[in-house]
């Protein structure tokens, strides 16, 4: 896997190697102990259920309702953090998810509990329902900030598990010039976040040569 970076004036090519292995385990410790954990019941219709990955669903059982020819199953289901999903892209080989992964930041909630905290304070204690929804969604804060904490110290766990190998590195006015000699409009300045393909110029290239036709 490839990935390009610009720095100042120049694009650099890193070559991206990581142990899949050890990148599963962490991803398996991320989802056991930084995820939001639901528990649920549902009746014979259950295809929900696997409608998410398999892996998010534990504890499953099954239990036969005296009421009729009914099952219940009840379940927990996982919920894991964003950064999940950018280590399943890594998996998968997306270029891209170097970037994501790059510029992941942890949300600081401690406005939101804030503002929760004293929307609390607003409703009238008669109010049961409403209060008690108002309470779940801090306690839901309060637990995010804990998960939040505890995902700073795995991200650091993944930083260091990929390798950042330099290639090589050319400067954006010689890219411009190959640009302008095989007539590609702004490659450079459609790829200045960082979102360069494996192998654009390649991909490009070719399509080029598909669109010419030889002259004698």
């Amino acid at each position: 896997m490839f990935y390009f970076k610009q720095d100042g004036e120049n694009i650099e090519k890193y070559c991206i190697t990581f142990n899949k292995e050890e990148i599963e385990q962490l991803r398996t410790a991320i989802i056991n102990n930084c995820s939001f954990i639901e528990h649920l019941k549902c009746n014979h219709d259950f295809s929900s259920i696997f409608a998410t990955d398999i892996s998010l669903i534990k504890n499953l059982k099954k239990e036969y309702s005296a009421e009729g020819d009914i099952y219940w199953y009840t379940y927990d289901k996982y919920e894991p953090p964003y950064l999940v999903e950018l280590m399943n892209e890594l998996l998968d080989g997306d270029a891209t998810s170097i970037d994501k992964i790059l510029n992941f930041t942890t949300e600081s909630i401690d406005d939101k509990i804030k503002l929760v905290n004293q929307e609390l304070i607003l409703i009238d204690s008669e109010n049961i329902i409403v209060k008690k929804e108002k309470l779940k969604e801090l306690e839901h804060l309060l637990e995010s900030k804990k998960l939040n904490q505890s995902i700073d110290g795995y991200y650091k766990q993944l930083i260091a598990l990929i390798q950042f190998d330099l290639v090589d590195s050319l400067s954006i006015s010689e890219i411009e010039r190959v640009e302008s000699f095989l007539e590609i409009n702004n490659l450079v300045k459609d790829k200045v976040s960082n979102n360069y393909q494996e192998h654009e110029f390649v991909k490009i290239l070719k399509k080029n040569n598909s669109n010419r036709t030889e002259s004698y």
